[in-house]
């Protein structure tokens, strides 16, 4: 009996390993995807390998920043890329020896801006997508990913001093990068995608005694005081007497 457990736990944690990585102290999903930052979905979870079913594409009127974090390729990184550039069409190339000290680099990008994404979900123009968020559980929003670029693109990315998410045309999101008052952008789809994180949204009632996020916490993260990841459980919680 205690054989089995051993072998399942086993099994359980090789499994989990071949579908995250660790970037900056910080766990992110393996994809061979070009997901993009902002998007709503869910992950859909198969043996050695794992899915964001994209679902929406909130509109962002207002540029939400971000934050940079160049990052030397790992073997467990470098063969992320690999599998993802496969499938991607990106032509982006990553000269890797592992013997050599001085490692080729790709971009973490990550929502720097909790308040400016979570003030557009709640906007007029996200109606859809917000009611498509409090109707599904499993439902997130793509808060980080590793990018790959060719060393001009990454270049340009490393010596910005400010980048943002903008949405250059409907539902079509651009990275818009500042050097010294001088703005330049970077098409995500110029690079390859090989790792994500999602965050879970937390609703509560606003002053109207209207569902609203409040909130985005990662998978295992607990939501604030009297906010929860359901909305629906939210929902319970208001007092229709009030209306």
């Amino acid at each position: 009996m205690l054989k089995n457990f051993i072998i399942i736990f086993c099994v359980i944690c090789f499994i989990t390993s071949c579908k995250t990585i660790n970037i900056s102290q910080e766990s992110q999903t393996n994809t061979s995807q070009q997901v993009s930052l902002g998007t709503i979905g869910s992950n859909k979870d198969f043996l050695l390998q794992n899915k964001f079913n994209s679902a929406a594409i909130p509109t962002y009127k207002a540029p939400i920043k971000l934050s940079i974090n160049i990052v030397s390729f790992n073997k467990q990184t470098h063969k992320a890329f690999i599998k993802a550039k496969a499938l991607q069409a990106a032509n982006v190339t990553i000269n890797y020896i592992d013997t050599i000290p001085n490692k080729p680099k790709y971009v973490k990008l990550q929502i720097a801006d909790k308040v400016a994404i979570i003030k557009a979900l709640n906007s007029e123009e996200n109606n859809g997508v917000k009611d498509y968020l409090s109707h599904n559980t499993y439902a997130n929003v793509l808060t980080s990913i590793s990018l790959a670029l060719n060393k001009d693109k990454l270049k340009d990315v490393t010596k910005a001093d400010a980048a943002f998410l903008i949405e250059k045309r409907p539902k079509t999101y651009t990275l818009q990068l500042y050097k010294n008052a001088t703005k330049t952008e970077i098409s995500l789809n110029q690079g390859v995608v090989f790792a994500y994180k999602s965050s879970n949204c937390c609703w509560q009632e606003n002053k109207k005694y209207r569902l609203n996020i409040v909130d985005l916490v990662s998978e295992f993260n607990s939501c604030p005081n009297k906010t929860y990841r359901s909305a629906k459980r939210a929902r319970k919680k208001i007092n229709y007497y009030k209306l």
